[in-house]
């Protein structure tokens, strides 16, 4: 039978944001708020066990930003607040913006760590725990959109930034697997808008090549994960943004997603796909033998639920190309999206889509005896 997985994040439960709150308006210690942090983790991880899922997440509970978290804990790295003033840009101005005070380097006191322990703490060998991060190709796109293609504005050595980044993940990687992370997550929204025309502009008024980007970025994670211990699974997590997933019917677009499905060296793919249009899902067909496919089928940054049939005749297209042993479906994206109150999200939502994932890969199941 498919494995049912998720992306990674959870809504929080109505206990922990209001716990925010009191946080923020001075009511609750952080002691205090990081006690209920810890309980609700603790309560998550045992649903999602009762769920049925053998890899688990912290829901990225603590995840205030879901790339700059990590970043942040690299030495080198720091982030600036922005409260006051004004800034005329094209983008929405982000209020927390990247520095450095030097290159980017391996921290071992990284608090993603401490983290870590406590996951495999709660999990008590009860379930595997998959540790996700951003991709280090999201922390160059960064810096180079942010230095509009001249990296040598925002990073101190410019020429030492590949080797930088590689360095800092390689060894924060070991430190994971040390700790007995048999899972790492590497997510990714570069890959899925490389041919977007609005990403391709942007590109293209920094001065950088959408194919060129593609060829460093390969080349960028793969150094990132060679000679990795047999038995750590890298997981290469894609997808556009919570709303939108890779327009896999574009030619140009499918032209970058081939090539990382058929070149990226790692052991997973977790690809969203619409479910409206199940021909696509046919691009597994390019995964290296051995590989696995974890096809994205429902839709995490919406409460409304999928036809049961539906997902089973996408797990029929990827089983022609994946055995069923490599296969896995899973929702789109995480469910802790940023419009969630907009777009009618709470925090049962997610478990009835898991449920609902689940039902489909045993009905496909029983299809096959």
């Amino acid at each position: 039978m498919p494995r049912v997985e998720i992306v990674g994040s959870f809504l929080p439960p109505e206990e922990l944001e209001n716990a925010l709150n009191e946080k923020i308006h001075g009511n609750l210690s952080e002691e205090a708020y990081h006690a209920i942090e810890d309980k609700v983790i603790d309560s998550l991880i045992d649903r999602e066990i009762e769920s049925g899922l053998q890899i688990v997440t912290d829901g990225e509970m603590r995840r205030k930003s879901w790339a700059r978290d990590f970043w942040e804990g690299f030495n080198g790295m720091s982030r600036d607040r922005i409260d006051t003033g004004s800034v005329y840009q094209d983008e929405v101005v982000r209020h927390d913006l990247l520095r450095f005070d030097g290159r980017i380097e391996f921290n071992e006191a990284h608090p993603f760590f401490e983290k870590y322990s406590h996951m495999q703490e709660l999990t008590r060998g009860r379930a595997e725990v998959r540790q996700t991060i951003p991709s280090p190709g999201e922390l160059y796109m960064r810096i180079l959109l942010g230095s509009n293609g001249d990296i040598s504005k925002n990073y101190v050595s410019p020429e030492t930034l590949l080797d930088d980044i590689v360095d800092a993940y390689r060894k924060t990687i070991e430190e994971f697997y040390r700790r007995g992370c048999r899972h790492i997550q590497l997510d990714t929204g570069v890959w899925g808008r490389l041919s977007d025309p609005d990403f391709d502009r942007l590109l293209l008024l920094g001065g950088v090549d959408s194919d060129r980007v593609t060829l460093t970025l390969l080349d960028l994670i793969n150094r990132t994960i060679e000679n990795r211990p047999a038995d750590l699974e890298i997981i290469l997590s894609i997808a556009a943004d919570e709303r939108h997933i890779p327009r896999w019917f574009d030619e140009k677009e499918l032209t970058h997603l081939r090539l990382m499905l058929e070149k990226v060296d790692a052991d997973a793919f977790l690809l969203p796909f619409a479910i409206s249009s199940p021909q696509e899902i046919e691009a597994v067909r390019w995964l290296p033998a051995g590989k696995r496919a974890i096809i994205g089928v429902v839709d995490g940054s919406l409460p409304n639920l999928e036809n049961v049939d539906d997902i089973v005749e996408a797990i029929r297209v990827a089983a022609r190309y994946v055995p069923v042993g490599l296969l896995s479906v899973s929702p789109t994206c995480g469910f802790k999206v940023s419009d969630r109150e907009r777009q009618g999200l709470n925090y049962e939502t997610q478990w009835s889509k898991i449920a609902l994932l689940r039902q489909a890969a045993e009905k496909f199941a029983n299809e096959i005896g």
